[in-house]
């Protein structure tokens, strides 16, 4: 949600939704925990198979959000971009195959498979890893003042994109020809070797995803100081509005807030003013809306595109310096 609409140029699609669907998710997983136990005959299967089904919805809000976020963007596949394009595909098969396990049936079929160990790794490792790489590459400069090497973050993105897949792809197949999680050994016979041996190979990929990585943060010490508020050029959220890294005090002035992206206002006012004509959330009978919720922006953003000194930026360098 930070990342995307950054290298994608353009405010996140479906704000309200995507807030929305977060407070339907948390809402609704308190009533899913029982699909873990559908063997077990000691919960209510109807009720806890349409509740597993239903999160399913504000779930695909979510993913429409970013993928609305990025159609028609002008985007740019920087480190960070990629890191949550990977996020996406992982989480669209984490997500399909969770819609799986909820149906009764099909989960006596695979439980304690390796299907779900699949399921589980998708959802959890690798949403997880690769939303934190993601946040990891773009706020690093902001954190220590210095850039990550570009070449070696696309470098470990892809090693560990397909060694991940290459690892866990292959037991959504396992899991469904039988093989059971948690077998220290089987026969030759079983036929489940040359899937297995495959994701192996994923495994030591994925292990040595990690070294370009630790090399990559070790040489970044050596890297110029950033000198600009903002490395990325389309930063939205406010700290994108002071040095890298940021003074103890972070501003001597509250910038201006009149948005959910008070720097990208305070940097590009003309776009700001474009996307606020364009919006059509914004507009009430033809013309656009001063909501209170962005009470003052575009006089906000007027006075910048005619040369008044934007207030905040860059305020406290001279005392980090």
């Amino acid at each position: 949600t930070e990342v995307l609409p950054v290298f994608s140029r353009k405010p996140i699609f479906g704000y309200v939704g995507l807030v929305a669907a977060t407070l339907g998710i948390t809402a609704l997983s308190m009533a899913v925990w029982a699909h873990h136990m559908f063997v077990t005959g000691a919960v209510d299967l109807p009720f806890f198979s349409f509740m597993t089904f239903l999160i399913a919805v504000p779930t695909g809000v979510k993913f429409f959000n970013w993928i609305g976020t990025m159609w028609g963007g002008s985007i740019s596949f920087d480190t960070p971009m990629l890191w949550s394009v990977g996020f996406l595909v992982t989480f669209l098969f984490g997500g399909l195959t969770g819609v799986i396990l909820a149906s009764p049936p099909l989960d006596f079929q695979l439980n304690d498979s390796y299907f779900v160990v699949a399921h589980f790794h998708y959802v959890v490792f690798g949403t997880v890893v690769f939303a934190m790489n993601a946040g990891f590459y773009f706020w690093w400069p902001k954190i220590t003042g210095r850039m990550l090497d570009e070449r070696l973050g696309k470098i470990h993105f892809w090693l560990l994109f397909i060694g991940f897949h290459t690892t866990f792809l292959v037991q959504h197949w396992l899991g469904v020809i039988g093989f059971p999680r948690r077998y220290a050994d089987y026969q030759v016979t079983d036929g489940f070797t040359p899937l297995n041996a495959v994701s192996s190979i994923g495994a030591f990929v994925l292990g040595a995803s990690t070294l370009p990585f630790l090399y990559n943060v070790w040489k970044s010490r050596l890297s110029p100081k950033v000198e600009t508020n903002d490395p990325w050029g389309w930063g939205r959220s406010l700290e994108w509005a002071t040095s890298c890294p940021p003074p103890r005090h972070n501003f001597v002035t509250l910038p201006r807030i009149r948005s959910e992206s008070p720097a990208f206002d305070l940097h590009h006012p003309e776009v700001a003013l474009m996307e606020m004509d364009e919006n059509e959330n914004l507009n009430v009978d033809g013309e656009v809306a001063d909501t209170p919720q962005m009470q003052g922006r575009r006089s906000h953003l007027e006075e910048q595109v005619g040369g008044a000194p934007p207030q905040g930026a860059g305020e406290g360098e001279d005392e980090r310096r």
